[in-house]
């Protein structure tokens, strides 16, 4: 079986956080390409530099494009000479991994998002529990608290106590035990009624 076969192209991608005007210049140097040659790599067009090549020279010139801040795009050479365009994407293949057939504006820019996940541990569902310990009660100030002596008043200045009534008992006296102290008064029975009038049937 033959070896594979490798094509290269170009279509003018300038790696991230590259100057566009060096690596343009790199390239010039690269190719020895004047400005009319550097327009038409750089024009966003698929231009073909070199085709089925073997694999040690495809990664060759991607390590040069790499080099000068280009991104080169490396394909399985077809077994038909057609024109890039017009190739059916299953006989395309991306050698080595990295390479990227999309333009840079037909990448769709993600936004990145800045989680915080120090507190997050990744553990197994089979590990132990991590014991808990509990913060220790803080314990209150008691230096305002002093202890007063036994028989000690612990209210001094509660109001003094509200003074007698002078009174004259001189007058009174105590009676007996059994002594009745109320006259009885004869209670009134009212009269039975008249039922000389009421019959029984």
């Amino acid at each position: 079986m033959a070896d594979a076969k490798y094509d290269i192209y170009f279509r003018g991608e300038v790696l991230p956080e590259k100057d566009p005007q060096q690596v343009k210049q790199a390239i010039g140097r690269l190719f020895k390409a004047n400005d009319e040659k550097l327009a038409a790599l750089f024009s966003g067009q698929l231009n073909t530099i070199k085709k089925s090549v073997d694999k040690a020279t495809a990664s060759k010139y991607q390590q040069a494009f790499k080099k000068a801040g280009a991104k080169a795009i490396i394909t399985l050479a077809k077994a038909t000479e057609q024109p890039p365009e017009k190739s059916v994407a299953g006989d395309w293949g991306v050698l080595p991994v990295g390479s990227d057939l999309l333009k840079p504006e037909e990448r769709q820019q993600q936004t990145p998002v800045n989680i915080d996940i120090s507190g997050i541990k990744m553990q197994s569902p089979f590990a132990e529990p991590e014991s808990v310990e509990k913060p220790a009660a803080s314990v209150p100030s008691t230096d305002h608290i002093t202890v007063a002596a036994v028989g000690e008043d612990m209210n001094p200045n509660r109001p003094a106590p509200a003074k007698e009534p002078d009174l004259d008992l001189s007058q009174l006296s105590v009676a007996a035990a059994g002594t009745q102290l109320v006259e009885k008064k004869p209670q009134d029975i009212p009269p039975a009624p008249n039922t000389d009038h009421i019959k029984l049937v």
